[in-house]
Parts: C-alpha cells; sequence; structure tokens
C-alpha cells in the first residue's frame, strides 16, 4: 500500500484562462510533513493528479483528502478511483452536485471537515463529522526570526497600507500567490515546477518575513504554523476561514483602522501535536481515531468567531464554475474583475 499526495495542474474541460495557487501546493506539502510524522519515507509516497481522483489507475493508495472540492468539470472526485482509500481530513466541499455521492459513503466513515460550514452539511447529509481544520497549520515552526524582516503584502486588499505604521510601509514587499496556468506546458513538468516555485516561496516567508498581510488562507495557515507573525485582512470572508479565527482576527475593511500592527505568532505547538495524531490516525483507522477526532473538533469548535459572510456573486461564480466552466470564466474576467484579489492589490 502506498500513500498519496495530490499535485495540481490545468483542468481539461475549463476555460482557456484557469488561475493557478501556490496554497494548493502548501496544503500538499502539509500532507508530506504529516507522513514524515508518522515515518513514511519518499519511495511509498505517489503523486495523484487533482484531476483524477475519479479516474485514477496507479498503484493502490490511501489518500488524504485535504484541500477544496468545488465539484470542477474535468476534475470529479466522486465516486473516487477503486485504487485510492480516500481519507477526509481537511475537507471542504459545498457542492451540491456531490452530495449524492457523499450520502454513499460507508455510514461508519468518519469526515474531517476543514472548517465549520462544511461540518454542518456532513452532519445534514446524516455522516459522522468533526471539524479538522487544515494540515497547513501544523508545518514546523522556524528556528529564528530574520535580523531587518521584511512585510509582505501578499494579496492583500487594496488601500490596507495606509493603515499601517510608516516604519512597516518602508519595509513593505507586494507580492500574489496566483498566477495563470501555462497551457502548453506538459503535466509532469507543470508538477515539478510548481512544487519547486512553492517550497522556495514558503522558505522566502519562513527566512525573510518579520509580518505577513494577506487575503489568502493558505498564506495564513502555513505562515501562523512556521511561527510568523500574521494579519489576515478581506473585504469579505466566506466559509472557508470558519476555523482559521481559531488563531487570527479577521479584518474587514471596517476594523482596518482597529489592526494590530504588533501582532504575535501564537503558540500553537500542542495544538500540532493534537491534530498530527488525528490525521495519523484517520489513515491508519487506529482504534482510538474518535476520541481524537473529537478533541480537535472540540478544540475548533471552542473558538471566538469571525464573521463569515460569502457574498451572493461568489455563491454564483462557484455554481456557475461547476456547471458552466467557460461561461465562469467570462464572469470572471468580464463582469467581475473589480471584485478579485489581483484586481484589489
Amino acid at each position: 500500500m502506498k500513500y498519496g499526495k495530490l499535485v495540481y495542474g490545468r483542468i481539461n474541460g475549463q476555460g482557456k484562462n484557469q488561475y493557478g495557487n501556490l496554497g494548493d501546493c502548501f496544503q500538499s506539502m502539509a500532507v508530506t510533513n504529516l507522513y514524515r510524522h508518522m515515518g513514511i519515507g519518499k519511495a511509498d509516497i505517489v503523486n495523484v493528479k487533482r484531476t483524477e481522483i475519479a479516474r485514477y489507475e496507479g498503484e493502490e493508495a490511501v489518500l488524504p483528502m485535504q484541500g477544496f472540492f468545488l465539484h470542477f468539470k474535468g476534475a470529479e472526485i466522486f465516486p473516487v478511483s477503486k485504487k485510492l482509500t480516500s481519507v477526509f481530513f481537511g475537507f471542504h466541499c459545498l457542492s451540491r452536485a456531490d452530495r449524492k455521492h457523499i450520502r454513499r459513503l460507508p455510514k461508519d466513515m468518519w469526515i474531517g471537515c476543514r472548517d465549520e460550514p462544511t461540518y454542518r452539511v456532513m452532519k445534514k447529509l446524516g455522516k459522522k463529522a468533526y471539524v479538522s481544520g487544515c494540515l497547513t497549520i501544523t508545518l514546523p515552526k522556524r528556528e529564528k526570526e530574520p535580523e531587518n524582516g521584511k512585510v509582505f503584502l501578499i494579496d492583500a486588499p487594496k488601500g490596507i497600507e495606509r493603515y499601517m505604521p510608516q516604519e512597516l510601509r518602508d519595509k513593505a514587499v507586494s507580492d500574489t500567490q496566483a498566477f495563470y496556468w501555462d497551457e502548453n506546458m506538459p503535466d509532469e513538468e507543470t508538477f515539478a515546477s510548481l512544487s519547486a516555485a512553492a517550497a522556495e516561496r514558503l522558505l522566502k516567508y519562513r527566512d525573510e518575513a518579520a509580518l505577513i498581510v494577506t487575503s489568502r488562507l493558505h498564506v495564513a495557515g502555513p505562515c501562523t504554523a512556521m511561527g510568523i507573525p500574521v494579519v489576515l485582512a478581506r473585504h469579505y470572508f466566506d466559509e472557508r476561514y470558519a476555523w482559521i479565527d481559531k488563531y487570527l482576527p479577521l479584518y474587514t475593511p471596517g476594523w482596518f483602522a482597529e489592526i494590530d500592527w504588533d501582532a504575535k505568532a501564537p503558540d500553537i505547538e500542542a495544538v500540532k501535536e493534537l491534530v498530527l495524531n488525528a490525521a495519523a490516525a484517520a489513515i491508519m483507522n487506529a482504534p482510538d481515531s474518535e476520541a481524537r477526532f473529537m478533541a480537535v473538533h472540540e478544540h475548533y469548535m471552542s473558538r471566538e468567531r469571525g464573521t463569515i459572510k460569502t457574498p451572493l456573486h461568489v455563491k454564483i461564480y462557484h455554481f456557475m464554475l461547476g456547471t458552466f466552466p467557460k461561461t465562469a470564466d467570462f464572469v470572471r474576467e468580464v463582469l467581475l474583475k473589480r471584485f478579485t484579489v489581483d484586481a484589489n492589490r
């Protein structure tokens, strides 16, 4: 038996202008870190294309379903290939198109939900579920802080700089984690190139950042894990963020003037052990799994909740993306361009 991790690329059947996000790779890196925690070596880890979960024909493998699983045409996940033993941990899925398949999952199968809205949906479907958060929160803490560290603004909301103290603005560097997929690059080359870029970016944050200001969930999670102070700010927060408010305040424009620019990274080393052990128990189907799941669930459910509200245009876009992908591209690129993170940066 092998152990799978997801790799990402273009989705056949989607539109021409497809976005990629380094944060997807960070989640796969967190899965690799989990395997390291479990004593699983590189020789036993296989790549599973995100676009081929339902069609996978490689070696039999356990696959942690860690990530964002919108119903993309051309990248369906259900029914999961018979060559894969799916383990749901860090699972985000609000897609109505997949609910009939989720109902058919074994009644005794536990579903570790990345966020509270996914948990509520799974419970409504009659599943055994708990809130697991995301594995990126378990990445190793950096050993030391940088001297004269930089302030990285990573897909930060437009205009937030004017709320920053001058000494932070003087050290600020703007960047993005979003990119367009190269439609001419072969899959294997894409996977290798993207993995290398993601690893390099994560090391850059670790070694150079005194503070991260971001709207990205998968900048905030891994950087918090590494012990980097994070300011998490967006024009709105949707359901994907309904777990990370356990660790970080959620700042929307009405609260930008209240941002704590002297933010400190929370000490979550004990939490990492809790989450890693629960994820390992899920993969190994350990006899004490349920107790470990409930400990993580109670950890997240005891949080002070931030304001989570998905705008209607985002809900409509996600529906269209899974049903009419080419039309969704037009909507994103033309009709909703001013709402995108890239435009707001």
